[in-house]
């Protein structure tokens, strides 16, 4: 059975907000941390995305789904680009923009292109899914290939749940493939994705627990480091 469409949606939005907040002040509390404000952007963006997608009506209209996907898209290029700079100082706020706006410049070519041709909506669908989820594993990547210069290990926990949103996205993208052949029948479809989205929505919950409890390990072992060199 397939779960209620309306009811993950609304604790879609629910929890995207939540994270926001909660990764916004753990953010104001310890600035340096930039991966908190790059993840509190990105679930407000999907959070704002899927609220105006879920006023597009029946007719679906096609600017409106750009609009939708584009904001997705910024977010999560800002998640991406923010563990970089929290991964490498050197990174700095504007080749942070140049980067979302490299990303997100991409997939509205690809999608314009892909719509002058007469892609199918699950077509523009997969294309906005395989964004998604590459620019996930990024941040994933990064979160993982830190901890060989700081040690944290909470880095585990965030990068894995990272993963993990990226791989609910990726069984998308394969399941509107099988639809388009015929092998998966639309009930088949219905109840795999709202089983993805459900599982996407646990995985969003563990990503933020992990992002915060990394900031705070980190805050804590600069403290340790200063106590150290403080002459006694």
């Amino acid at each position: 059975m397939a779960l209620e469409a309306s009811t993950l949606l609304f604790i879609g939005i629910f929890v995207r907000l939540t994270a926001a907040g909660v990764a916004l002040l753990a953010w104001y509390h310890h600035r340096e941390v930039v991966c908190l404000l790059g993840w509190s952007l990105a679930m407000a963006l999907s959070a704002l995305a899927m609220a105006v997608g879920s006023l597009r009506g029946a007719d679906n209209a096609l600017d409106v789904t750009l609009l939708t996907n584009v904001l997705f898209v910024v977010g999560y290029a800002l998640m991406w680009t923010s563990m970089r700079r929290f991964n490498d100082s050197r990174v700095r706020p504007i080749n942070q923009l140049i980067g979302v706006l490299m990303v997100a410049g991409a997939f509205v070519a690809l999608f314009a292109l892909a719509w002058w041709f007469g892609a199918p909506r699950r077509a523009l669908s997969a294309l906005f899914s395989l964004f998604v989820a590459g620019l996930t594993l990024a941040a994933a990547w990064e979160t993982w290939r830190g901890f060989g210069r700081d040690g944290l290990g909470s880095r585990h926990i965030a990068g894995t749940a990272l993963a993990c949103i990226a791989a609910t996205r990726l069984i998308r993208v394969t399941l509107i493939g099988l639809q388009m052949t015929g092998a998966v029948s639309p009930a088949t479809g219905e109840l795999v994705q709202s089983f993805t989205l459900y599982f996407n929505i646990a995985f969003l919950l563990a990503a933020t627990f992990g992002l915060i409890l990394m900031a705070q390990e980190w805050v804590d072992g600069r403290s340790a480091q200063t106590d150290i060199r403080m002459p006694s």
